[in-house]
C-alpha cells in the first residue's frame, strides 16, 4: 500500500524558516537587497517585515560607514564566503545606537553555470559571551590597580612612622602632610581610574579594528597625521607579496602603474590638507606582476580632544569590473563609429538608443518620445506594423524597407534587419535590436534597370515587325543555353572526377555551401546545411588557427587562401589530406559578395610525398655505411702514402677525401630533409655561448679550407637557448656558401649583433653575387641558382637552414648584388 508524500508549501517552509534560532537572512544584488529574513534575524536588527525588499543600507541606514555593505557587494560580485568572529556592529536598537558582537557568514548561493544567485547571511550574537570577557579583563586589571595601591599605601605609612619616631617637632607637619597625603591619594585614585577606563576603551577599540581588518578581505590601511602609513592588513601583503615592514619601510606608492601614480598622490594630498575624506581608483602592481584595479577610500579619523588623527583608508579589487567597463567602452565606439543603422527598441517600440549615424539620417534631433514606426517611411508603414508583432513570438525578420528624413522628407532604402534580445535566466524576449545597412544605391540602380527594362519592352513593341528574327534569334539562344548547361556538366562531372568539390560562404551571415563531394568527404549529411562548427569537428585541431587566421583575412583584408591539412570523416573517422583554395569576389564599391574556391583530396599526393622522403631517408642512411668504409680505407692510405712520401697518392688521396666529405654532406643533407617533411627532425635545446659557436666553426671550416680569409669581427658574447648542432649546421652552411661562389683569395666576415629581443649573426662574401630574380627563392626545397650549375649541389642547404631556424622562431633572409657579393642573415630570439 502505497503512501503519498506530502510536500511543504512556500508559507509552510517560511514558517519552518522562522522558527530556526540561528538568525538567517537572504539578499540578492549588490546592493544586499532583503529577500527574506527569519524572526531572530529581525529580532537581531531590531526591525519588522517591512524592511523585506528594502537594501540593507535604506533597512539598517546606521551601517553605511561600517564595512559590512561592502563586505555583500564582494561577496555578490566574486562569488565569494566571507566570515567573521567577534565582530563589532553598531546598530540602532529602541532609538539607541549601541554596539553588539557577532560570529557571522556572508556565503554567495550559486546556479549550475557558476553565476552567483543570492547570498545566505547567518549570524550569532555573541555580545554577552564578548562582554564577559572584557569585564573579566578589567576585573583582572582593577585587582592588580589595588594590589599597586595597597602596597603604596603600605610604603607611606612606613614613611609616616619613622618621620614620627626621629622628628616628633614636626608633628603638626606631618598632621598636614598626611591631610594633603589622603587629599593626594583621592586624586591619584581618580586619575588611576581615568586612565585604566581610557586604556579599556583604546585597548578594546584597536583589538576590534585589528580582528575586523585582519578577518576580512577588503584591503584596509591606517596613516597618521602627517600622511605617512602606519599599518597594511594581511590583504595587503597577499596581493603585493611584501612584508608590513617592507610596506612600511618601502614608499608603497611606487607598486602604483606609473599612469596613475601623480593622480591618486594628488587625490590623497589635497583630502590630507583639507582633512576630509578623498577617494579613488588606481592600479597596484601585484605579486604575479600584473596590475590589478583597486577603488580606495578612506574617512579621516580624529583624536577625543578633535585634532587631526590621520585616516583609515579601505580599498576593494574592482579588476574584472573595469575589464567588463573596457569592453564596453570599445564596444560603444564600434557602435559610434558605425555607418549602419543601428538601434535598441523597447517591446512598446519607443527608441531606447540610435547611433550617431542613424539619428543623422533620420534628421532628428534627438530620440525623446519616439517610436520605431517614427523611422519608417509613411507609405511602408504598413509593412512595418505586420513585421514588428512577431518580434514579440521571437521571429526576427530581414526586409528591404523605405525609411525617411524628416528634414528633407526624403526616403532612404535599408536592409532592416529586425532581432528579439532575450533575457538569459527565462529566455524572455525584452527588447528589439536592429542593424540594418544602407541599400538606397542599390535599390536606386535597380530602379535604372528597371526603367531601362520597360524602355526595352516598349522598343520590343515598336519592333514587333522583326518578331520572327527574334525567334530564330530566341532558337539559337536556346540552343546556346543547353550547350553552356552542357559544358557546366561537363565541368562538374570533371571536378567530381578529379576528386574535388567546390565551397562557398556568405560574407555577411557567414552561411556555408558545399558541393556533394565535399560533404561526403567531411562526413556531413547531404540532404543538410553545412556549419561552421561540425566543419571544424572534421578538420584536425591543429590546423584550426590557420584556417581561422585565412577567413579573418578573407573577409576583412578580401586576401586570397590556399591551404593544406588533415581531416578525419565524421562518419567512418578515415583520415584524408586536402588542400582548400579560396578566391574573394567584390562588388563595384569593393564590399565582398563571396568567398568560394576549390576543396581538393590529395591524399595519394600526400602518400607518395611520404613514400618518397622515407625512401630517400632509407636510401641515404643505407648509403652512410659504404661511405663511413671508404673513408677509413682512404684514411689508411692517406697514412701509408705519407710514410712512403708518395706525393702523387697524396695529392690523389686528399682529393677522394674531399669529395667524400662533399658526399656525405649531401646524403646528410637529404636526410634531414626526409626527416624534416616526416616530422621527425627533432630539436633539442639547451643554453650555449653564440660567439664560442661561431669560433668553433670558422676553426673546423680553416681545417678544410685554406684558400679564404674567414674573419670573426668583434662579436656579442651571448648565451641562447637552442639546438647547438643544427645552428652549428645553419653557420657552416652558409660559411660554405660563401666560400663555393667565391674566389680563392677572397674573404669571408661574420659578424654578430646584439638587439633588444634577438641576436642577428651575418655573413658576408666577395663572390659572383645573386640575381634579383634569385633571391626570393633561395630557400625554396631543391632550388638552384640558373647560370650556376657548374657548381655541385642539390639546393637542400639553404632549403634546411631556412627550416631550422624558423623552428627556432627566428628570420633568415639575403641581400646580394652581382659581381660585388652577398650577405646572409638569420636571428634567433634571446628569450
Amino acid at each position: 500500500m502505497s503512501q503519498s508524500v506530502h510536500l511543504l508549501s512556500n508559507d509552510q517552509l517560511l514558517e519552518v524558516f522562522n522558527l530556526t534560532h540561528t538568525a538567517t537572512a537572504v539578499h540578492v544584488g549588490e546592493t544586499a537587497i532583503i529577500q527574506a529574513a527569519n524572526d531572530a534575524m529581525l529580532r537581531i536588527w531590531g526591525k519588522d517585515r517591512s524592511i523585506i525588499g528594502k537594501s540593507l543600507e535604506d533597512a539598517l541606514p546606521e551601517l553605511k560607514g561600517q564595512p559590512f555593505i561592502e563586505m555583500f557587494r564582494k561577496v555578490w560580485l566574486e562569488g565569494l564566503v566571507i566570515s567573521g568572529k567577534d565582530t563589532a556592529a553598531d546598530l540602532i536598537i529602541d532609538g539607541k545606537l549601541q554596539t553588539f558582537y557577532f560570529d557571522f557568514e556572508y556565503r554567495a548561493i550559486k546556479n549550475n553555470e557558476g553565476k552567483t544567485i543570492c547570498i545566505l547571511h547567518t549570524a550569532i550574537d555573541v555580545t554577552e559571551r564578548v562582554l564577559r570577557q572584557e569585564a573579566i579583563e578589567r576585573e583582572q586589571e582593577k585587582a592588580e590597580a589595588l594590589e599597586r595601591e595597597q602596597a603604596l599605601n603600605e610604603e607611606l605609612a612606613a614613611t609616616v612612622e619613622e618621620l614620627a619616631a626621629t622628628n616628633e617637632e614636626l608633628v603638626s607637619t606631618n598632621e598636614e602632610l598626611q591631610e594633603t597625603q589622603e587629599t593626594l591619594h583621592v586624586l591619584n585614585n581618580e586619575l588611576e581610574l581615568r586612565v585604566i577606563e581610557r586604556f579599556n576603551q583604546l585597548s578594546e577599540s584597536e583589538k576590534r579594528f585589528k580582528t575586523m581588518a585582519e578577518g576580512t578581505d577588503i584591503f584596509i590601511a591606517v596613516g597618521d597625521e602627517t600622511g605617512n602609513a602606519v599599518y597594511f592588513n594581511k590583504p595587503w601583503m597577499d596581493l603585493t607579496g611584501k612584508s608590513m615592514k617592507d610596506l612600511l619601510d618601502f614608499n608603497w606608492t611606487n607598486l602604483i602603474h606609473p599612469d596613475d601614480r601623480d593622480r591618486y598622490e594628488n587625490i590623497y594630498r589635497l583630502a590630507l590638507a583639507a582633512k576630509k575624506p578623498f577617494a579613488g581608483e588606481f592600479r597596484i602592481l601585484s605579486k604575479k606582476g600584473d596590475y590589478r584595479w583597486l577603488l580606495a577610500s578612506g574617512p579621516p579619523r580624529f583624536h577625543a580632544d578633535g585634532s587631526f588623527a590621520g585616516y583609515i583608508s579601505s580599498c576593494v579589487d574592482i579588476t574584472e569590473r573595469k575589464l567588463i567597463e573596457l569592453e564596453r567602452l570599445n564596444l560603444s565606439k564600434l557602435i559610434e563609429a558605425s555607418s549602419e543603422f543601428i538601434g535598441l527598441v523597447e517591446l512598446d517600440m519607443s527608441i531606447q538608443y540610435l547611433n550617431p549615424a542613424a539619428i543623422k539620417k533620420l534628421g532628428w534631433e534627438s530620440i525623446a518620445n519616439r517610436t520605431i514606426l517614427d523611422c519608417v517611411y509613411p507609405e511602408d508603414q504598413s509593412i512595418a506594423k505586420q513585421l514588428l508583432p512577431g518580434i514579440l513570438q521571437n521571429q526576427n525578420f530581414r526586409e528591404e524597407i523605405r525609411f525617411w528624413n524628416e528634414k528633407t522628407g526624403k526616403p532612404f532604402w535599408i536592409e532592416w534587419n529586425g532581432f528579439a534580445i532575450r533575457n538569459e535566466k527565462n529566455d524572455e524576449v525584452i527588447a528589439m535590436a536592429t542593424v540594418s545597412p544602407d541599400i538606397t544605391e542599390r535599390k536606386l540602380y535597380q530602379e535604372e534597370l528597371q526603367d531601362i527594362n520597360m524602355e526595352m519592352a516598349a522598343a520590343n513593341e515598336e519592333l514587333a515587325t522583326t518578331n520572327e528574327e527574334l525567334a530564330q534569334t530566341h532558337e539559337d539562344l536556346i540552343q546556346y543555353v543547353n550547350k553552356l548547361a552542357d559544358s557546366e556538366e561537363k565541368l562538374r562531372q570533371a571536378i567530381e572526377t578529379g576528386k574535388m568539390g567546390t565551397w562557398s560562404i556568405n560574407p555577411k551571415t557567414l552561411d556555408i555551401t558545399m558541393s556533394g563531394f565535399v560533404k561526403d568527404l567531411l562526413g556531413l549529411p547531404l540532404d543538410q546545411p553545412a556549419t561552421m562548427e561540425s566543419i571544424m569537428k572534421a578538420i584536425n585541431p591543429e590546423y584550426h588557427d590557420i584556417l581561422n587566421k585565412a577567413l579573418k583575412n578573407a573577409l576583412t583584408r578580401h586576401l586570397s587562401s590556399d591551404n593544406e591539412y588533415t581531416v578525419n570523416n565524421l562518419i567512418t573517422g578515415e583520415e584524408k589530406w586536402v588542400r582548400a583554395t579560396g578566391k574573394v569576389f567584390v562588388d563595384q564599391h569593393g564590399n565582398a559578395t563571396e568567398y568560394s574556391g576549390l576543396f581538393i583530396d590529395i591524399t595519394e599526393q600526400k602518400l607518395d610525398e611520404l613514400r618518397k622522403n622515407d625512401f630517400i631517408g632509407m636510401v641515404s642512411h643505407e648509403l652512410k655505411t659504404p661511405l663511413t668504409a671508404i673513408n677509413g680505407f682512404v684514411q689508411v692510405l692517406q697514412r701509408k702514402a705519407k710514410k712512403d712520401e708518395d706525393n702523387y697518392s697524396i695529392v690523389a688521396l686528399d682529393k677522394t677525401h674531399n669529395q667524400i666529405r662533399k658526399m656525405t654532406t649531401m646524403i646528410n643533407g637529404f636526410l634531414n630533409v626526409s626527416r624534416l617533411e616526416s616530422s621527425k627532425l627533432l630539436i633539442e635545446k639547451s643554453d650555449f655561448s653564440l660567439g664560442t659557436l661561431l669560433k668553433e666553426t670558422i676553426e673546423e671550416m680553416y681545417i678544410s679550407q685554406s684558400s679564404h680569409q674567414i674573419i670573426l669581427n668583434p662579436t656579442c658574447e651571448v648565451t641562447i637557448n637552442a639546438d647547438r648542432d643544427k645552428i652549428g649546421n645553419v653557420i657552416s652552411n652558409l660559411i660554405s656558401n660563401g666560400l663555393k661562389y667565391s674566389d680563392n683569395g677572397t674573404r669571408i666576415e661574420v659578424t654578430c649583433k646584439l638587439h633588444d629581443t634577438e641576436v642577428e649573426v651575418e655573413i658576408k662574401d666577395e663572390g659572383i653575387g645573386i640575381k634579383p630574380d634569385d633571391i626570393d627563392k633561395l630557400f625554396e626545397r631543391y632550388y638552384r641558382v640558373k647560370g650556376n650549375h657548374t657548381i655541385s649541389g642539390f639546393g637542400i642547404g639553404l632549403y634546411l637552414s631556412a627550416e631550422i631556424i624558423e623552428r627556432h622562431n627566428g628570420k633568415i633572409w639575403a641581400e646580394s648584388e652581382e659581381g660585388i657579393g652577398s650577405t646572409f642573415h638569420f636571428t634567433l630570439p634571446l628569450r
